[in-house]
């Protein structure tokens, strides 16, 4: 991902609410965006009904770019349970692959969108799965 799409990412979904890092050698990107929902939706609000909603509303933010949904999944991000899909896309010919694992924490539902190279995306997600199995609650 080169200057102009994190630039882009920040400006679409910047905020107080996002934060992210950066590793330019392997060309990874790791962005944390979280909200929080009244009370009643909260408990309402089921994992899998709302990853789906965030894929959806994906495919239309990614239209025009050679968008492919690649699947959903589900795992253990520390203590609870995370549900998560992966897609990818093209941007000036560099196909990206980029894992959504969505957590929700009281009135909280967390998203980590975990992107890198097409042809690192086994073992980028294998490094992200450890990564969110391995957080910890304060």
């Amino acid at each position: 991902m080169d200057e102009e799409d994190c630039r882009r990412l920040a400006k679409n979904g910047g905020g107080p609410y996002q934060w992210g890092v950066r590793d330019r050698e392997k060309h990874q990107l790791i962005v944390a965006l979280w909200k929080q929902y009244p009370a009643l939706l909260s408990l309402l609000a089921d994992l899998k009904s709302v990853a789906k909603k965030n894929a959806q509303l994906t495919e239309k933010a990614y239209e025009g770019r050679n968008y492919r949904f690649l699947g959903f999944f589900s795992m253990q991000a520390g203590e609870t349970k995370a549900e998560g899909y992966r897609f990818s896309y093209s941007e000036e010919g560099v196909s990206q692959t980029v894992d959504t694992f969505l957590i929700k924490d009281g009135k909280t539902i967390y998203a980590f969108l975990c992107g890198g190279r097409e042809e690192n995306m086994d073992a980028d997600h294998d490094q992200f799965c450890r990564i969110l199995e391995s957080l910890q609650y304060v």
